[in-house]
């Protein structure tokens, strides 16, 4: 069975911590079937081939199997510098064809969150030469810890800051997607419209 993810930031919701500005958004896992493109409909019921989000409905186009699973999150990105003013930080460009992400252990900027992280992440590939490379997926308790990268939090859970220590929300968030992708690798869709 193959594994997608979705990436979306629609509609723009930012928020400040502190003098860091980031953005929310959805990252939806889906189990099942190979997943080919993704459009986000304003509106619409849930059928064959979508899921419903908060913002929308989500059309696939697949292989035809059926999807047997599926996990949401909200989504925490850095967004503006720390000024307010213009998009300060590298993120991932929406396109039509998907990014592809690995787990990957004992990345030395995620064991910085905390003494005896272990390192655990999903880099992302194919993004822009330059900074897009560096961009994984991995556990923040605030966006301070994001320079680029992704951040899962339990669905619709928009707290700005979690303890940081081991089991907090986005630790937890975090090891439930290690265990739905998987040690291989999958495919991540990111849309902005």
């Amino acid at each position: 069975m193959a594994v997608t993810l979705v990436l979306t930031r629609n509609p723009l919701n930012a928020f400040m911590h502190g003098r860091q500005s980031g953005r929310w958004g959805q990252l939806i896992a889906v189990e099942g079937p190979k997943i080919t493109s993704v459009r986000l409909l304003n509106g619409g019921t849930a059928g064959a081939g979508t899921i419903d989000i908060a913002t929308g409905t989500l059309k696939f186009s697949t292989d035809g199997a059926p999807i047997t699973d599926v996990k949401k999150y909200t989504s925490m990105e850095r967004f503006r510098s720390d000024s307010g003013k213009g998009v300060g930080y590298v993120q991932l460009h929406p396109k039509p064809d998907p990014y592809r992400i690995t787990y990957e252990i004992g990345n030395s900027a995620v064991k910085e969150l905390r003494r005896g992280h272990d390192g655990r992440c999903f880099r992302v590939h194919g993004g822009l030469p330059g900074p897009e490379q560096g961009i994984l997926i991995h556990e923040a308790p605030h966006v301070g810890w994001l320079i680029g990268c992704i951040s899962p939090r339990p669905l619709d859970n928009f707290e700005t800051e979690f303890d940081n220590a081991p089991r907090n929300p986005s630790y937890n968030a975090m090891d439930e997607l290690f265990r739905f992708v998987g040690p291989g690798a999958a495919d991540l869709f990111v849309l902005d419209w």
